[in-house]
């Protein structure tokens, strides 16, 4: 990384003072002067690890994993089960609904609404199963 001129550093100083200026006016004043002051201070700590050579970065919290639902055991797909004769199921969602498992009309027949919700969730469907019937849909076709 390059060194910061003087010049460089002059200019950052007189930015920093016209910021202060305007938070001094603000409603927020101490609020504000206390974050600037944390990253000035956080600034000031990143400039000595890179002037320093510190080849470690600051770790990044990880994000919280989110568990996926369990899926029903997967069934042989019969001939009879094309789950595109349920209205809202084209090529893509039944291809999606095969690698959960769902290759009959019985299994979506007997889905709860807890299952309902979590293939929602997973088919990036927010509600639309439900506004679709794709459960009664299901129930009428088993019933044939």
């Amino acid at each position: 990384m390059p060194k910061i001129s003087k010049s460089s550093k002059k200019l950052q100083h007189k930015i920093q003072k016209k910021l202060k200026k305007l938070f001094v006016k603000s409603d927020n004043h101490d609020a504000l002067m206390t974050r600037v002051d944390a990253l000035e201070k956080e600034f000031g700590e990143l400039r000595q690890m890179l002037e320093g050579g510190a080849k470690k970065a600051v770790p990044v919290p990880k994000k919280p994993a989110v568990k996926k639902p369990v899926a029903r055991k997967a069934t042989a797909p019969k001939a009879n089960n094309n789950l595109q004769n349920i209205k809202g199921i084209g090529v893509v969602i039944e291809k999606k609904l095969h690698e959960y498992g769902v290759n009959s009309y019985e299994q979506i027949a007997a889905w709860s609404d807890k299952e309902v919700e979590n293939f929602s969730q997973r088919l990036n469907f927010k509600g639309r199963i439900e506004r679709e019937k794709w459960v009664e849909q299901a129930k009428g076709l088993v019933a044939n």
